[in-house]
């Protein structure tokens, strides 16, 4: 939660930017997904999540908020399983804002768990439009579980050089942001 907080904040911050009034949000488990509800406080959203953690904040901003069901992951404290995929299916969102453990130009976007990885696929397919948050670390890591292709999801990150970013640009929108 801790680990480069300041770039986690300013992709939060970037990130909570592009949310419109009225947008209904799906919001993933994750140190840099939870830092978006401090800046989401005034705005008139409705939140669908899979972190018990995230309820607790954004029930302090009075944010309306849904938590899916089923089996809760004591590492990630995540909700994950197929309970958790059916529990998504009730719900269309305008904007998804998912974390990665990494991403890589080839490997695309990915997970350690092949449960948090359906989670957040199916996440993706019910979005008009979806984000990846993840700091600069994540870059050209590769977790155990693929989740999509880099294609799928417009990406937001930190302090890439200019090579990387063409390389990612040919594959996705790509915001880096300054720290």
């Amino acid at each position: 939660m801790t680990k480069n907080l300041d770039e986690k904040k300013a992709i939060a911050k970037y990130a909570a930017s592009l949310v419109q009034h009225g947008d209904c949000l799906y919001l993933d488990a994750g140190s840099t997904t939870i830092q978006m509800v401090h800046y989401l406080a005034h705005k008139d959203v409705v939140v669908v999540t899979n972190s018990p953690s995230h309820v607790e904040v954004l029930m302090k901003y009075d944010i309306k908020t849904y938590l899916i069901g089923g089996l809760i992951k004591t590492k990630t404290n995540a909700v994950i399983g197929q309970q958790a995929i059916q529990s998504l299916d009730h719900y269309y969102f305008d904007k998804t804002y998912l974390g990665m453990n990494g991403f890589h130009p080839s490997n695309g976007y990915t997970t350690p768990d092949p449960e948090e990885a359906a989670v957040k696929r199916r996440a993706i397919q019910l979005a008009r439009e979806t984000f990846i948050l993840v700091d600069s670390s994540k870059y050209k890591q590769t977790s155990f579980s693929k989740v999509t292709d880099l294609q799928n999801a417009k990406l937001i990150t930190t302090n890439l050089n200019q090579n990387d970013i063409d390389q990612i640009s040919q594959q996705t929108n790509i915001k880096v942001v300054d720290v």
